[in-house]
Parts: structure tokens; sequence; C-alpha cells
């Protein structure tokens, strides 16, 4: 068996046929397994997105306006200069 290969051409499509071992309808009676998965998926549903302890703690900081320090930019800025000059 030859295979051509070129990256610059692709094939042409051929007929289309349904794939075997796809996603299937779901069963009437569902298994305990399947009816567990239902369950978690309900309450991660009911979780909250966000944090509301780590939300307050990071409102000052970003509502300031020296965030981030001039000590961490200079730091990051000379950093990136000895890199740059190497």
């Amino acid at each position: 068996m030859k295979i051509e290969f070129s990256p610059s051409q692709l094939p042409a499509p051929g007929p289309s046929s349904p794939v075997k071992g796809g996603p299937t309808a779901p069963a009437p009676d569902q298994s305990p397994q399947m009816q567990g998965m239902a369950e978690l998926q309900r309450k991660l549903n009911e979780l909250a997105l966000t944090r509301p302890d780590k939300l307050t703690a990071a409102q000052p900081l970003v509502s300031d306006l020296q965030y981030p320090p001039d000590e961490l930019l200079n730091g990051i800025a000379h950093l990136l200069a000895m890199h740059l000059t190497q």
C-alpha cells in the first residue's frame, strides 16, 4: 500500500457515511452511573463562580492607581534589559 502525502494539496472530499460508535440517544431508564453524573452536574451548577472573600481582598488593590508597585515594575524592566543586552 502506497500513501501519497502532499501538504500543499488537500484530498478531494469523499462521500460521507455515518460514524460507527458515535454518540447515541440516552436510554429512557438511565443507569445509576448516569444518574450520579446528573446529580454531580446539578451540584456544580449550584456552586458560585466567584469567591466573595477573595473579591473583597482584591478590590482595594485593583482600585489603587499604584498597583502594581513601582518597585515591581522597575525589577521587571531591569530583568528584561539584562536579557535583551545578552
